[in-house]
């Protein structure tokens, strides 16, 4: 039994050698080792990035503000005297001038005091040079002319009080501009202090702002500074005409205003204007897109394309803007910075261009 055993344990011990020296002939465990090799290969896959080449131009540094819209001149144009409206002598949204009659109020009855006026007015001034003409011959007394005269003087101060309030009653346009949607109607009873319409002059419009109190040497007449507002894709520039003489101890800011034409009425006064306020301007500078940028234990390091791998830098930065970062030392003109999967990238790993970007 024990020697019928050992034979078969033997059987399967040959079998056993001659399997791997068929397996070994036909190739099967070198392909295997093959096989792990690639699989190994993979942690060597050649990254797709973008990059861009370093070359100098100018960058220009600002600070970015909130600010409004205003009309160089508004008011609410409202009523002076008590009364009824009895005529509108505008259209809602059309422009007018400067003295134009905008309403009347009904003003009969200082009509009718203003003739009458005019009446006692002629017969006292033809009293007065008759009694002159007699005081110079000492027909009557010093005293009876002097009486006289007061008589006249009362009614022209009468006159002149009829007009200013005649005047109440005929609402003008103090400047030019456009006037908008009227509140009330004709036949509407107004009393002094009623709002009637607004009138605003559009051309041009002043962009009122606020920066911190650390940036005033920035603000002063004559500096020219670029807006933008919501309903429009444009950027408009304007200047700086007017600044207040003093910090708000408040929001520890400064408040200035710029002036912008306007000429064809794009810009609606009372929309929110994103100020850019210049800082420095360099003219040709080398810089990177922001996102390029690694900070590292205080410093600050890029990944450079150099012979097919990422290799990283230091690069010591100066002035950053929204979008660039100017580098003062680390890179040189003709360098090509790596912007793109940096959280994969690691030194020495093989990369391949896909785009070049324009710095």
């Amino acid at each position: 039994m024990k020697k019928h055993f050992k034979t078969i344990i033997g059987g399967l011990l040959a079998l056993g050698l001659l399997a791997l020296i068929l397996f070994n002939k036909t190739g099967l465990l070198s392909k295997q080792n093959d096989r792990s090799g690639f699989v190994s290969g993979k942690q060597s896959v050649i990254l797709p990035v973008h990059a861009m080449v370093m070359r100098e131009a100018p960058l220009n540094d600002v600070l970015v503000a909130a600010g409004s819209v205003m009309a160089d001149e508004q008011v609410e144009i409202a009523a002076e005297a008590s009364g009824r409206i009895t005529k509108i002598h505008f259209t809602e949204g059309s422009s007018v001038k400067a003295g134009d009659l905008l309403i009347t109020i009904n003003n009969a009855d200082l009509l009718a005091q203003a003739d009458r006026n005019n009446f006692q007015l002629k017969l006292a001034e033809s009293r007065e040079e008759r009694q002159k003409q007699l005081l110079e011959k000492q027909g009557i007394s010093q005293q009876t002319y002097d009486q006289v005269l007061t008589e006249l003087n009362a009614l022209r101060a009468e006159a002149a009080l009829l007009v200013a309030q005649l005047d109440k009653t005929r609402i003008k346009a103090p400047f030019a501009g456009l006037v908008g949607l009227r509140y009330l109607s004709e036949g509407s009873f107004v009393s002094p202090g009623t709002k009637i319409v607004r009138l605003a002059r559009v051309q041009p419009v002043k962009i009122e702002f606020s920066v911190p109190e650390r940036y005033v040497q920035y603000v002063h007449n004559g500096v020219s500074i670029n807006f933008k507002v919501d309903n429009s894709a444009e950027t408009y520039s304007a200047k700086i005409y007017a600044i207040e003489p003093v910090i708000d101890m408040q929001s520890r800011s400064i408040t200035g205003r710029a002036l912008y034409e306007n000429k064809t009425g794009e810009v609606i006064p009372g929309s929110f204007a994103r100020v850019e306020l210049p800082l420095m301007n360099l003219s040709e500078v080398l810089q990177v897109k922001a996102e390029a940028l690694i900070p590292e234990m205080g410093k600050n390091k890029v990944f450079v394309y150099r012979n097919g791998k990422a290799q990283p830098q230091n690069v010591t930065i100066g002035i950053r803007t929204e979008r660039m970062v100017q580098i003062t030392e680390g890179l040189q003109q003709g360098d090509t910075v790596i912007t793109t999967g940096l959280l994969q990238l690691r030194p020495g790993m093989a990369v391949e261009l896909r785009q070049l970007d324009q710095p």
